[in-house]
């Protein structure tokens, strides 16, 4: 028997900050994954970190279980940049170990699983959600009518994300059940006094000349997004513009928002 779980990174957040006290992001998940593959036709675990490690011991812990089969982790994500690569890792982890011993793992399950070993992005949720990154758990779905292509940008470097999780330096009053452009760019420019992207303001204005709609970064990490219209024939024309005006920026792919 062989079991594949894939689960989603992320381009960054939409918006992080604090919500009435509480820690919160807003997801960005993308069509980038993390992938796990169980089987009894191998043997050995293979491609999982400390981290991923930690939760092959936690999960079979949750569910009393032994585990004598083999697991492989591959990863389409980057580390170190901001793109949930620890979070899907974790999560596909648990999930298919569950799906393997034949066990049922909610989302908040595993929200509450990941966020026991480190603070969590939402992506073990369908969708673009309002969620705790400190306990996993879900606040509020919201709703998106496109898969906006996006096309992510590198700053460079690497950022442990532990050192950005605890932070009371902002509030967002509002939050609707649609995706709301306006709290992405004030999310974005407000996390430039924790952790500054070069030329951030320049480039949104730019990518508005590109009839681009929002502009997002990863608030823990080095990347940022640029999205586009579904309809927009023209957005690796526009990547090719942004790489030229911004060369100090590395284009790492073009993926969409998945929803």
């Amino acid at each position: 028997m062989t079991i594949t779980v894939k689960m989603r990174g992320t381009c960054g957040e939409l918006s992080q900050g604090f919500y009435r006290g509480e820690p919160i992001l807003i997801t960005c998940p993308i069509e980038k994954f993390s992938t796990v593959t169980i089987s009894d036709e191998f043997a050995g675990v293979e491609g999982l970190g400390e981290k991923s490690l930690a939760m092959l011991d936690k999960i079979l812990k949750y569910f009393r279980a032994d585990f004598k089969f083999g697991l492989r982790l591959t990863s389409e994500l980057p580390r170190g940049k901001g793109m949930a690569s620890s979070s899907a890792d974790l999560a596909a982890v648990a999930q298919a170990v569950a799906n393997f011993l034949g066990k049922t793992l909610s989302p908040a399950e595993t929200g509450r699983l990941c966020a026991k070993i480190e603070p969590t992005d939402g992506i073990f949720y369908e969708g673009v959600v309002v969620m705790n990154p400190l306990t996993g758990q879900l606040i509020k779905k919201i709703h998106v009518e496109e898969k906006f292509p996006i096309a992510i940008f590198d700053y460079g470097g690497e950022v442990n994300t532990l050192k950005f999780n605890r932070r009371s330096d902002f509030e967002f009053p509002t939050l609707d059940d649609r995706i709301n452009f306006k709290l992405i760019k004030k999310s974005a420019l407000a996390n430039q006094k924790i952790l500054p992207k070069r030329g951030l303001e320049e480039l949104m204005n730019f990518a508005e000349t590109l009839g681009a709609v929002a502009v997002n970064v990863a608030h823990s990490g080095t990347v940022t997004g640029i999205f586009f219209r579904e309809n927009d024939s023209r957005v690796e024309e526009k990547i090719a513009a942004v790489q030229s005006k911004f060369d100090f920026l590395k284009f790492l792919m073009l993926t969409r928002l998945a929803i």
